[in-house]
């Protein structure tokens, strides 16, 4: 099911609590004693305490097990001085029970590339005496990214552990990534669980460097701003290695971690030599003096000498000694003038100046795109084109090697050509213009991302925003497969997006998460989303738009949920709950209460839970809205399973499922079997499981969920083998890791792994 449906599955099989070590009895008899001593009330306890009445009674009567953030609430309202709160303490999994995770994240390496000869033997030599951490600084343009990944794949081997990788995004538009949230998606990558990984970014670092230790594991962490950001993400152990790209001299990680610091220098005159005789053949061996004149004015630089070269192949029939003049005559724009990115940013003003006014102008409003690949619809919104016009700009950009075609029919911009272009649309177009260009940007993917959910999902009733009645060409779905297939590849540019919209204060932008609400969920890819779930949050208030503030602090707080956070997510339904109110939308009130008892179950606290569930209910029956009145139903059977009535909740979510299939809502059909699977794993009727988990699998294979069918494959493999079916466990483990390869989303990265990591052990 989606955000409102979808309930943890662990709730039938275990507490969410079971990484806490506690003295059950001995915590829920010292607290009666404690509040007896007072006389107390557990009216009165649940009050100071904020922990619900039915809960309190749970804990004495030895039916719950608290979370360490309870059991501190409890303490500070009976005054016990954490006496009460120091009996329970947080139990981490010991490494021999932690699943081995092996990352393998390096992109691939790079096409054509010319072998840089002085650094890489500094790299060996460097790498035979390394002290944990190589810093390889160097200009823009200078090929840094490109030398660290091809040399990374060359010693991978040597690091059995894994290789993890990240773009820190330093010098990229926009701001660079935030340490905390490369951690996130690192331990997610490492094995660590949402519940395990901390808040902070000192708990993330620790924990880290904790699972890194005695490993032999590569870090890869390219594009770094400065000692700051990467200070945190290096690992720590004398086993493991981190490569650091960057423009700066990374002075603290030489001086505080003992970094070995390379630099990459320009090419060579023979390499560089090398790399424009790829591009141009032959006829550059007709004048060598020209050739030599074009790679210095480069400053043979990789990316430079390519541009430079792919001028000289247009103009075939100018003899190369007056392409070098005209060359060597240009002057760097002024606002340019640093000496690192000077040759680049020359030569990127010839081709730019070379351009017809309408294609430089389509190439100054492609700086304003967000990073990552470009859609032909996306360069249509930001330029106001049709989309065959925007091809063909896209085409002649490519032509020139201002953007590169990719092997899924998208563009991009290498980080320093996007630089360039924003500058340039910052310097010569209008302030408005570029607000507009975002705004229908934004609007494109507004459009895009509500068509996508209403093919999924298409029960949810939803009132969309109002959109600007831009003439746009919206991309429409044929299939679920296409809709799922674009969320799955516009998920990380989705929250660039967000973040961009919201440093040009662009307050629709807020609504971006509100169209694909479910997805999210379905997705739970939190490590990336949360940030800009906090930025939308802002554009909803800043804007005055409740109702999207209403649905970021749902969201927010489900990702609390899935963290481990249900005490911090139960303020947030109730704030957004105020605004359903304010707005008189019954509907959202249904949707706060079913994430109350989201936070409740998680807790512990099931009467509660089902109490708010069939609140939700009620509403949503009121409302007329069949579809959330589903999801309430859903968590209401969870619940009361927790509780042991696994016969009622079975009867209620196969109700659940009828009523889904009988609206063509089959993603939400889909869950709906695997939490009918998770009641019969509860009971052992692991026939029945199994047999619930192959109708989840058709469904999902029918929609084309690639992301939901690995999930389930994987519980297929794990029901197998608990029962000695080692064949039919292989089979399933090996189909979930063939459909998540190539998928480089944390959360995704993670279940291959572990289904690889599943296949050894049981070979």
């Amino acid at each position: 099911m989606n955000k409102r449906q979808k309930t943890a599955i662990h709730t039938t099989g275990g507490s969410k609590n079971e990484h806490i070590q506690t003295n059950c009895q001995t915590f829920g008899r010292r607290m009666r004693e404690l509040r007896d001593a007072q006389k107390k009330s557990l009216t009165l306890l649940s009050a100071e305490s904020s922990v619900s009445r039915g809960y309190l009674s749970n804990l004495e009567h030895d039916r719950s097990v608290p979370s360490p953030e309870v059991a501190a609430a409890i303490d500070d309202a009976l005054g016990a001085s954490g006496r009460l709160a120091e009996l329970v303490v947080p139990k981490p999994r010991s490494r021999a029970t932690r699943e081995r995770v092996r990352p393998a994240q390096l992109p691939a390496a790079v096409r054509g590339f010319v072998a840089r000869r002085q650094v890489l033997e500094e790299a060996e030599a460097a790498l035979a005496v390394h002290e944990g951490v190589i810093a390889i600084d160097g200009p823009a343009g200078v090929g840094k990214t490109a030398f660290t990944v091809t040399w990374a794949h060359e010693i991978a081997a040597d690091f059995p552990d894994g290789v993890l990788f990240t773009d820190l995004r330093g010098y990229a538009a926009g701001p660079p990534e935030d340490p905390s949230v490369v951690l996130g998606a690192f331990l997610l990558s490492l094995g660590a669980t949402p519940s395990e990984i901390p808040s902070d970014l000192g708990g993330r670092a620790a924990l880290y460097r904790t699972l890194l230790e005695g490993t032999r594991t590569l870090v890869v962490l390219d594009n770094a701003f400065d000692d700051e950001q990467i200070r945190p993400l290096l690992p720590g152990s004398a086993t493991s290695l981190a490569l650091i790209t960057s423009r700066s001299r990374m002075s603290g990680a030489v001086v505080h971690q003992g970094a070995v610091r390379l630099t990459v220098q320009p090419m060579s005159a023979s390499e560089a030599h090398e790399l424009l005789r790829s591009v141009v053949g032959p006829r550059l061996d007709v004048d060598p003096a020209a050739a030599r004149a074009i790679a210095d004015r480069a400053g043979r630089l990789p990316l430079a000498l390519r541009i430079a070269a792919e001028r000289v192949n247009l103009r075939r029939n100018t003899p190369l000694s007056a392409l070098a003049d005209e060359l060597t005559r240009r002057q760097p724009l002024d606002v340019f003038a640093v000496d690192d990115t000077l040759a680049v940013r020359t030569v990127l003003s010839y081709s730019h100046d070379a351009l017809p006014e309408k294609m430089a102008t389509t190439f100054r409003l492609l700086g304003l795109h967000p990073g990552g690949p470009i859609r032909i619809e996306a360069a249509a919104a930001l330029t106001e084109l049709p989309p065959e016009f925007a091809l063909g700009h896209l085409s002649a950009l490519a032509s020139v090697h201002l953007v590169e075609l990719t092997a899924k029919d998208q563009f991009v911009m290498h980080d320093l050509v996007h630089s360039y272009a924003q500058e340039l649309a910052l310097e010569h177009n209008p302030h408005e213009a570029n607000v507009a260009a975002l705004e229908r940007l934004i609007d494109s993917y507004l459009r895009a991302g509500a068509a996508a959910t209403r093919l999924l999902w298409p029960s949810r009733p939803r009132r969309p925003p109002d959109l600007p009645n831009h003439n746009l060409t919206t991309l429409t779905f044929r299939r679920s497969a296409d809709a799922i297939r674009w969320f799955e590849e516009e998920l990380r540019l989705l929250v660039r997006l967000v973040r961009c919209g919201a440093r040009w204060n662009i307050t629709s932008v807020a609504y971006l998460p509100v169209v694909i609400n479910e997805m999210l969920f379905h997705r739970r890819a939190w490590s990336w989303w949360v940030p800009a779930l906090k930025d939308a949050l802002a554009m909803a208030r800043r804007g005055g738009h409740r109702d999207a503030e209403a649905w970021m602090l749902e969201t927010l707080a489900d990702a609390g949920i899935d963290a481990g956070d249900a005490a911090s997510s139960i303020g947030l339904y109730q704030e957004a709950m105020s605004i359903r109110a304010e707005l008189d939308d019954r509907s959202g009130i249904a949707a706060c209460h079913v994430g109350l008892g989201r936070a409740y179950c998680q807790l512990g606290d099931y009467d509660t839970a089902i109490a708010h569930c069939e609140t939700a209910r009620q509403v949503s029956d009121d409302a007329g809205d069949s579809w959330e009145h589903a999801v309430a139903t859903a968590h209401l059977a969870m619940a009361r399973a927790a509780l042991g009535a696994t016969t009622d909740a079975r009867e209620l979510l196969e109700l659940v499922r009828k009523s889904l299939d009988e609206t063509e809502d089959f993603m939400s059909s889909g869950c709906a079997s695997t939490l009918l699977a998770g009641l019969a794993e509860s009971t052992t009727e692991y026939d029945l499981a199994l047999r619930h988990l192959d109708d989840a699998l058709a469904t999902f294979h029918y929609v084309g969920d690639v992301w939901s069918q690995a999930h389930v494959h994987s519980r297929i493999g794990d029901l197998q083998a608990e029962r000695g079916n080692q064949h039919a466990a292989h089979k399933a483990w090996s189909a979930a890791a063939e459909l998540l390869n190539g998928n480089i989303e944390p959360t995704a990265t993670r279940l291959r792994q572990q289904m690889i990591n599943s296949l050894k052990e049981d070979q």
